[in-house]
């Protein structure tokens, strides 16, 4: 599995549509920090990395470029087939392909976070207190998760229904108007349905971070990639190939 791994990093860090939406994603962060800079000193500077990661254009930049190098082409081409002929069980195929998402996704983060840590260093001579670093540390932490998470779902929708295309909807949709969706249908209904969603219990194991208590949530949150993944497999599983 480390061959296919090293082979489709090679292949996925050759996709342009990354490098476009890392350049829009460090366009929008270092904006939106600076722009918090100016109003609130360190408040703002916490509150402007804040707002430009929770908020949907970043997502966009980076969730979707990321799906779409990893899983583009994986039910459209013979690829797929070709490695399952190679010996690697379904279920390494899925977790390989997942591993790809979360090692590119986590490089596109690192270079944003030192893009920010540039903006901030050129730009201010604010400094971070300890406890305000802990909190954003855990918070961008957070935040690759909950990306990590939209892949994952949208992942499980695409080899279920056996459509790319339904996956790069589903990707673009927990991205983008995910959260919208589950404030409209709690305003009209008044049931509390997005604190028990994947984003919910996130937003609450911060919230939890912040005041000193123990994240409960997040294992909850993980038991949803977890059932992900099993389903996943098991539909990945009992689906035919034409060799």
């Amino acid at each position: 599995m480390r061959n296919l791994l090293r082979a489709d990093l090679k292949r996925i860090f050759r996709v342009g549509l990354i490098y476009i939406g890392l350049l829009l994603a460090l366009i929008y962060i270092s904006y939106t920090v600076l722009e918090g800079l100016v109003n609130d000193g360190s408040i703002g500077l916490i509150k402007g990395v804040q707002k430009a990661l929770s908020g949907a254009p970043i997502a966009l930049f980076i969730v979707f470029p990321t799906f779409y190098a990893v899983f583009s082409h994986e039910l459209s081409s013979k690829s797929m087939q070709t490695i399952l002929g190679h010996g690697i069980t379904r279920n390494k195929l899925i977790i390989a392909k997942l591993l790809d998402a979360a090692i590119l996704l986590l490089c596109l983060y690192l270079v944003i976070i030192a893009a920010a840590l540039i903006v901030i260093n050129t730009e201010s001579a604010i400094v971070l207190s300890p406890q305000q670093q802990a909190s954003l540390i855990i918070y961008i932490i957070l935040r690759w998760l909950r990306h990590f998470g939209y892949i994952v779902f949208s992942a499980m929708i695409m080899y279920i229904s056996g459509s790319t295309v339904l996956g790069i909807i589903a990707c673009i949709a927990f991205a983008a108007i995910f959260k919208l969706v589950f404030n409209i249908v709690e305003f009209f209904s008044s049931l509390s349905l997005y604190d028990y969603t994947f984003d919910g219990l996130l937003d609450w194991a911060y919230t939890k971070v912040e005041v000193g208590a123990a994240p409960w949530e997040l294992l909850p949150a993980i038991c949803y990639l977890l059932a992900a993944l099993l389903i996943t497999t098991y539909f990945f599983r009992r689906k035919e190939f034409d060799f």
